[in-house]
């Protein structure tokens, strides 16, 4: 009679626990021996490889999680799902990406980290968008063909801009440099300051505020709200007073006053601490009322004429009196003693 034996079970399995198998490849053939769990362990890592795996089925439904590096030889693609990355990146170089550097394609379709987009245009960034929120400090050469639209401020400390196209600003421009511009400026709203030793020089024309061009020998000449247009000459100003002592006032410069009163007039000239007129400011006298006008220098002021004249002959006589020096007067005219 055969003899029967029981076995238990032993749990749990540890790699130094035998069990019992036919070794068909030695010699003799077919004997029975033990084995070795950890003999199975090493047997399985040498012959199964992720490739045996994959041939078997590449469709995991559970979540695969690896500790260690893959190396990637062929094409790698996710089809679905995403691609959750919880440790460091290298990339094509085998080099660690350094803080605010980005994976950028070169031309080869390699992903290696810089410090930003390489090998892109302008049109193909603000494709993606064109709202930036943080500084963007250039170093280079700008040129621009087409319109801009700037509703911030400006602020260039070096380089070049090169602007061939509209430009439309709502915002403050800083400037510290020279600026060559090929176009128009149009001035609509806002200012145009220049501080310290900063010049303009222009070489193309001008147009005022009505968008004309200057004629030949016209000035620019402001109007009440500051604006600029082309004149042929500084518009005067015409003050009338009734008064029996009229003051020049700055508001005279250049311009005419005219007295109206039937009594002796003094007209008098303020020093340059009072009313600072620039040198070679003209005023004219006109008496058109009777009383006769006496033009008077205040205290400080030097006021010359031919042999002392200092008074209007009649009515309706005209004098002028032009400022030579700081407190220098000269008065010339219609005049008598």
């Amino acid at each position: 009679m055969a003899r029967i034996s029981t076995y238990t079970n032993a749990s749990p399995v540890t790699l130094s626990d035998k069990f019992i198998g036919t070794e068909v490849a030695g010699t003799p053939v077919n004997v029975t021996k033990n084995f070795l769990i950890s003999d199975l362990l090493t047997l399985f890592q040498s012959n199964i490889t992720l490739q045996n795996v994959l041939d078997a089925g590449n469709t995991a439904t559970q979540s695969i999680i690896l500790t260690g590096d893959i190396t990637q030889t062929g094409n790698f693609s996710i089809t679905g799902g995403a691609l959750s990355l919880g440790g460091t990146v290298r990339d094509f170089n085998g080099a660690l990406g350094n803080n605010g550097e980005t994976l950028v394609c070169n031309a080869s379709g390699q992903l290696v980290f810089g410090s930003g987009l390489t090998n892109q245009n302008l049109e193909q960034v603000l494709a993606i968008g064109n709202t930036a929120t943080n500084d963007i400090n250039l170093t280079g050469t700008i040129q621009l063909i087409g319109d801009i639209q700037q509703t911030g401020n400006i602020e260039i400390t070096a380089g070049d801009i090169e602007l061939i196209g509209t430009i439309s600003q709502t915002g403050d421009q800083d400037i510290i440099g020279d600026v060559t511009h090929i176009g128009n400026y149009l001035f609509e709203t806002g200012q145009f300051t220049f501080d310290g030793n900063s010049s303009m020089y222009v070489q193309a024309a001008v147009k005022d505020s009505t968008n004309t061009l200057g004629g030949d020998g016209q000035i620019l000449v402001s109007n009440a709200s500051g604006k600029l247009t082309w004149q042929d000459s500084v518009p005067t100003t015409v003050r009338s007073s009734a008064l029996t002592t009229t003051n020049i006032i700055l508001a005279d410069k250049n311009g005419v006053v005219i007295t109206t009163t039937s009594s002796a007039t003094d007209v008098r000239i303020p020093t340059n601490a009072g009313a600072a007129f620039p040198i070679g400011t003209k005023i004219t006298i006109i008496q058109e009322g009777s009383g006769t006008v006496t033009v008077v220098g205040t205290a400080g002021v030097t006021l010359q004429s031919a042999q002392g004249h200092d008074r209007l002959t009649h009515q309706y006589s005209v004098a002028t009196v032009v400022k030579t020096a700081i407190d220098t007067w000269y008065l010339y005219g219609d005049i008598k003693a």
